[in-house]
C-alpha cells in the first residue's frame, strides 16, 4: 500500500450534487461545482451577512458579529481563494440558521483519496501546524466541547436534518471519521461544517486554526 494522493475541495454552488471530476473537481453531479483547495493559500472563513459572494480578498473583510444574548451560527461560510483573489462563498456550508443554502445539505466539502488506507480517516481542528495544542477561544480554550467549530460527515448520507448540531472539533478528543472503517479504494468523502458563536465568546487573538486529516496507511 502506498501513500495515497489527497486532494481537498468544495461545492461553490447552492446544487447539492457529487464530486463526479474526483481530483480535478470541476462540474459535478446536479449542476455542482467543485473547485479544488490549495491547502496552502487559501483560507476558509466564517463571516457576516454583509460579506458577498466574489468579494475581492483586498476589500472590507466583515466578521461575524458576536450576538448579544444566546448562540448564533454564523451567516455566511467561505474559501479565501488566493489564486482568483477573491472571497468564494460555500452556499450549502451550515445550516438552516445561516444565512446562505445550508440545512440537510451533504455534497459541501469533499476530500478525495486516490487509493487506500489502513485507518479510518479523520477530521479534526488544532492552533496551528504544529498540531500539538487546541487552547485557542475558537477551538473552546482547552476544552473540546466548547469550539466553536461544528463539523458532521456526509459521506454515506445526509445529516438527517436542516439544523444538525454537529461534533465540537479539537484536538483527537473531539473529532469526526469520514467513513465507517479504513478505505479499501479510492473514493471521495464528504463532510459539512459550521460556526457556533455564543454571546459570552471573546476573541482574544486572530486564529490561525487548522483542519486536520489524519489517517495511517502501509
Amino acid at each position: 500500500m502506498s501513500k495515497p494522493t489527497v486532494v481537498w475541495l468544495y461545492n461553490n454552488t447552492a446544487n447539492d450534487g457529487v464530486n463526479s471530476g474526483n481530483a480535478s473537481g470541476g462540474a459535478g453531479g446536479s449542476g455542482s461545482n467543485w473547485v479544488v483547495i490549495d491547502k496552502t493559500n487559501d483560507k476558509l472563513m466564517f463571516l457576516d451577512d454583509q460579506q458577498t459572494d466574489g468579494d475581492l480578498i483586498t476589500g472590507n473583510i466583515y466578521p461575524v458579529i458576536i450576538p448579544a444574548a444566546g448562540d448564533q451560527e454564523s451567516d455566511k461560510t467561505f474559501v479565501w481563494d488566493n489564486s482568483e483573489g477573491i472571497l468564494d462563498q460555500v452556499k450549502l456550508a451550515g445550516t438552516t440558521s445561516g444565512q446562505q443554502n445550508g440545512g440537510n445539505t451533504r455534497y459541501v466539502f469533499a476530500i478525495y483519496f486516490d487509493g487506500t488506507t489502513s485507518t479510518i480517516p479523520y477530521l479534526e481542528a488544532w492552533d496551528d501546524i504544529g498540531h500539538d495544542s487546541y487552547t485557542s477561544t475558537f477551538l473552546g480554550a482547552g476544552t473540546p466541547a466548547n469550539s466553536t467549530v461544528r463539523a458532521i460527515t456526509t459521506t454515506n448520507a445526509v445529516p438527517g436534518s436542516a439544523t444538525w448540531s454537529g461534533t465540537p472539533l479539537a484536538s483527537t478528543s473531539s473529532r469526526i471519521s469520514l467513513d465507517t472503517g479504513a478505505l479499501a479504494v479510492g473514493k471521495n468523502l464528504y463532510f459539512n461544517i459550521k460556526q457556533i458563536l455564543s454571546s459570552t465568546f471573546i476573541a482574544a487573538e486572530d486564529s490561525s486554526l487548522v483542519l486536520t486529516l489524519r489517517y495511517s496507511y502501509s
